[in-house]
């Protein structure tokens, strides 16, 4: 004889306590204090809180080495345990968290008091990261293997970011003394580095600084001026050039570096 379905009101009641019980264990697990150990949690939740704090540690360490150099063991700890404790993640993918982690600090940076340059220097270690794993379509790599940058359409690298900090990030390591946080009496850069973060053919990261024109050149590329011609003669009139035309001898002469560099990856005709 079968048997009749619970109630309805029983089954919302049970889902309504696992989901209560849910919620106490990763309340738990974010902020593992032996007061929230609430009546009905596994005693052994502390392993748990434990692995998570380790896990979300690997990942970081890995990402941001000099970061976590740079920093005294338990005052990393402690920045990776407000990390699980206040930062709500928007995605749910390993990969993913070093990419939180950079959200946080920039968003909490007031009240961790960590010393200015090092959200510019974890944002520079993550970008390492960024960089690795772009997955752009093969098309975007399409170009001619003979052409002419000025008379063409310049082929920009990809895989490329333009990066501005207000420190020399591509500088400090850590075993740098002057970067010590606590003891650093380093002030920001004014106007800031430009870096350009590209990955070349051969799937090698560079970190290539530049100075205020040449990236200039590269947004106006990036903007969609088509040729080289197009975004010099705009850059000369940005820089109030009496004569734009002036600009094309100098201009190309940057145009060739950034082939050279592989932030320009070679041409396409006009169609």
């Amino acid at each position: 004889m079968s048997q009749s379905p619970p109630p309805s009101s029983a089954l919302n009641t049970h889902q309504s306590g696992f989901q209560a019980y849910q919620q106490q264990f990763v309340n738990y697990l974010r902020d593992p204090r032996p007061e929230l150990l609430a009546d009905g949690l596994p005693p052994n939740a502390s392993v748990y809180a434990n692995l998570l704090q380790r896990k979300m540690d690997g990942s970081l360490c890995a990402c941001f080495p000099i970061t976590r150099s740079l920093l005294e063991t338990g005052r990393w700890d402690n920045l990776v345990k407000l990390f699980i404790r206040n930062h709500h993640c928007q995605s749910p993918l390993y990969r993913e968290i070093p990419d939180e982690f950079v959200d946080f600090l920039i968003n909490a940076k007031p009240q961790l008091g960590l010393p200015d340059f090092m959200v510019d220097l974890a944002h520079f270690e993550w970008m390492e990261l960024v960089l690795e794993t772009a997955n752009p379509t093969p098309d975007s790599y399409r170009s001619e293997e003979s052409g002419d940058v000025l008379e063409d359409i310049p082929v920009l690298n990809p895989v490329l970011h333009l990066l501005r900090y207000r420190y020399p990030v591509q500088t400090i390591t850590a075993d740098d003394k002057d970067w010590q946080p606590g003891e650093s009496s380093q002030e920001g850069t004014d106007p800031p580095v430009i870096l350009a973060g590209l990955r070349d053919t051969a799937y090698r990261i560079h970190f290539i600084e530049v100075n205020t024109v040449t990236a200039r050149l590269i947004e106006l590329l990036q903007e969609g001026f088509r040729t080289g011609r197009n975004a010099l003669i705009q850059l000369a009139i940005e820089l109030h050039y009496p004569a734009p035309e002036s600009i094309l001898p100098f201009g190309e002469d940057i145009l060739d570096q950034l082939v050279a560099q592989q932030i320009i990856l070679g041409v396409k005709h006009e169609s």
